[in-house]
C-alpha cells in the first residue's frame, strides 16, 4: 500500500503510478511528455510503473515522428532503456501460462532501423527479442528482413 493523494487513505497505486495517471491526455507537446516521464523515473513506484511510463512516453513520441523527426533519437534511446529493463528483469513480460507479453520496443526499433535501411540492425533487434519470447510477435519481420538481406547480398555479388 502507498500513501494516497489525501491524509490517511492509503491506495494500492505507487506514486509513480498515480503521476502517471494525472497527466493530461493526448498531449502534443513531446517535450512534456519526455519532462512528465523523468518525473515519474524519480518516483517511487513497480517496475511495472516504469515500464508502463516508458512505453506510453515512446509511443506518443513516435505517433507524433512527422511533427519533429529529430524526437526519433529519444524514441531510440526510450525503446533500449525499455528493453534494458525488461531484459533484466523478464518475469515482467511472461505470463502465468509461460507466454510471454508484447514488447512494442522491438517493433519500432526494427521500424525505425529499416526505414534508414539499417536492414542488419533491424534483423539484430528481432533476434535479441528472442531472448524474451518474442519470437511470436517478431517471426514474421525477421524472415522478411533476412529475405531482404539476402536480395541486397545477391545485388552486390560479381557476376
Amino acid at each position: 500500500r502507498w500513501p494516497g493523494p489525501d491524509e490517511g487513505s492509503p491506495t494500492a497505486a505507487s506514486p509513480a503510478r498515480q503521476h502517471s495517471l494525472e497527466r493530461p491526455s493526448e498531449t502534443k507537446d513531446v517535450r512534456r511528455v519526455l519532462l512528465r516521464l523523468h518525473e515519474v523515473l524519480e518516483l517511487p513506484g513497480h517496475l511495472y510503473d516504469y515500464h508502463f511510463a516508458i512505453q506510453s512516453t515512446y509511443m506518443s513520441i513516435f505517433e507524433q515522428r512527422r511533427e519533429d523527426l529529430a524526437m526519433l533519437q529519444e524514441v531510440e534511446r526510450l525503446c533500449w532503456l525499455d528493453i534494458e529493463l525488461l531484459e533484466a528483469h523478464p518475469e515482467m513480460v511472461q505470463s502465468e501460462l509461460g507466454k510471454y507479453f508484447h514488447v512494442r520496443a522491438y517493433d519500432i526499433l526494427i521500424r525505425l532501423y529499416e526505414t534508414e535501411g539499417d536492414f542488419a540492425g533491424a534483423l539484430e533487434v528481432a533476434e535479441q527479442g528472442k531472448r524474451l519470447g518474442q519470437e511470436e510477435y517478431l517471426a514474421k519481420q525477421a524472415d522478411r528482413l533476412r529475405a531482404r538481406l539476402a536480395e541486397l547480398e545477391a545485388e552486390d555479388m560479381p557476376w
